[in-house]
């Protein structure tokens, strides 16, 4: 923001201008990359090695890369052995989850210019770039050429369809949540947030199934689930469950109120047993009014945060079966739920910090007000916790999608296990590179859509608040 310099003695108001801002593109290189000597070095020096690692890649990409591993096992890394004939109900879920999510983005975000510009973009590149190859014969000419045509054109026409679709949910999706925004917002946003709650089970029976095989919903077995299917069938069920567990965590665990007892050790205090009972005695008062309740949360939490998530799994998967002498229970619940308990965990302290975070005043106006404890936590405390733990939420939410893929050592055929499965048969040995760049393209896409999300979110929640504060 430009303020005007007020006038000297002797000078005339008129005669004072505003300072100049410097606008477009060579002003901001200017500013953001050229400041100084030191960062116009660094600049330099990255662009150089950026451009010659980029340079590299596309030359393998080009020469040597096949990505025909990718379009012809396309299906099962998608959807793993899941029957064909259903693959139905893989599309409807997540339509439905689609549109659901460009709803939420309608009422709770803004579509920007630059996001506008690159779904435009993608989706003139999923289109025309087919199109070009075949209608202009003598682009297969060259080295490119033929490169655009056996590899990249097989692949955009096979996700032509899928992401023209999923575009079009989400953007009806957000034409609806920005109408209802304007009738109602407040009213929207809870339908919204019902309505999700409807589609979890919804899109978990639609994939999952009830009936015979004759029937209209066919059962199809968790062990027919692979790939990115069962990557987000564990993210999604992770991610519902952990998150209303670590807010009870957390909850549990700062129950102890802010009133603290001292202990006042005497001199050599630990000869005499009564002392010893005197100090037990103030440490479980200390714990607050609900002291076995916040001691089992400190245990909970402290021990799933002290040990890897590959031991929970193993243990899930493992000793589980052999405690309760009972070795049906499906190993995809077992990895769903161990992913939960672990996660809920971390879920727990983001929460905890967030509530922390609250200035006392806010319980003590609160209770100033007439309400009770519980309507306190609901209706003050908890709420702006958890605008403020938005980010370390969404980033803990984007780490345990990424943890799914240590499902592949317990035997469960996620995206990595399935591209691990595909790598072993002898038309694509020597083809890693291929798969894992694909993968990684995959888990980041996903990641960076949780991030945006977040920020989204974050602008008009905690993000407006701190604005105002």
């Amino acid at each position: 923001m430009t303020t005007a310099t007020v006038p000297s003695e002797g000078t005339s108001a008129s005669s004072v201008t505003r300072p100049v801002v410097e606008r477009g593109v060579l002003s901001w290189l200017r500013k953001n990359l050229f400041r100084t000597p030191f960062d116009a070095a660094v600049t330099v020096i990255l662009l150089v090695v950026g451009g010659n690692l980029l340079a590299q890649f596309l030359n393998w990409s080009i020469t040597q890369a096949d990505w025909r591993v990718i379009t012809i096992n396309f299906r099962i890394l998608m959807q793993g052995t899941y029957p064909a004939d259903q693959g139905a109900r893989l599309g409807l879920s997540v339509a439905l989850i689609t549109l659901l999510a460009g709803i939420s983005w309608g009422i709770w975000g803004k579509l920007y210019r630059s996001t506008a510009f690159a779904f435009l973009g993608g989706v003139l590149l999923f289109i025309f770039v087919p199109l070009a190859v075949e209608s202009v014969p003598e682009l297969s000419q060259d080295a490119f050429g033929k490169y655009l045509g056996n590899q990249i054109a097989p692949l955009l026409s096979l996700l032509r369809d899928p992401v023209l679709l999923l575009v079009a949910c989400l953007l009806i999706g957000y034409g609806v949540g920005r109408f209802a925004k304007q009738v109602n917002r407040k009213r929207a946003g809870r339908y919204t947030l019902i309505a999700w709650l409807i589609a979890i089970p919804v899109c978990f029976v639609l994939v999952r199934g009830f009936t015979d095989a004759q029937g209209a919903l066919p059962f199809v077995q968790t062990s027919r689930w692979g790939g990115l299917l069962l990557t987000f069938m564990m993210a999604f069920v992770a991610i519902v469950a952990c998150f209303p567990l670590g807010i009870l965590l957390a909850l549990g665990r700062t129950s102890g109120g802010t009133h603290k007892l001292a202990f006042k050790a005497p001199p050599r205090w630990w000869l005499n047993p009564l002392q010893w009972l005197h100090a037990l005695s103030i440490w479980w008062r200390n714990l607050g009014n609900y002291p076995i309740i916040k001691l089992l949360c400190i245990i909970y939490i402290e021990f799933l945060r002290g040990v890897p998530l590959v031991t929970v799994f193993f243990t899930a998967n493992l000793i589980v079966p052999l405690a309760l002498g009972d070795n049906s229970i499906d190993a995809v619940l077992r990895a769903m739920v161990a992913l939960t308990l672990f996660e809920a965990a971390y879920i727990a302290e983001i929460v905890r910090g967030g509530l922390q975070a609250i200035p006392p005043g806010q319980l003590e106006a609160a209770k100033a007000l007439g309400l009770s404890p519980v309507q306190a936590t609901l209706f003050i405390t908890l709420p702006q916790a958890l605008r403020i733990a938005i980010p370390p939420l969404v980033g803990q939410f984007i780490t345990m999608f990424k943890d799914t893929s240590l499902v592949a050592i317990i035997g469960l055929t996620d995206l990595l296990g399935i591209s691990r499965a595909v790598l072993a048969q002898s038309d694509f040995i020597g083809r890693h590179r291929e798969m894992y760049i694909f993968v990684a393209i995959v888990y980041f896409v996903f990641s960076y859509g949780m991030s945006y999300a977040a920020r989204q979110l974050e602008r008009s929640g905690s993000g407006a608040l701190r604005k105002i504060g």
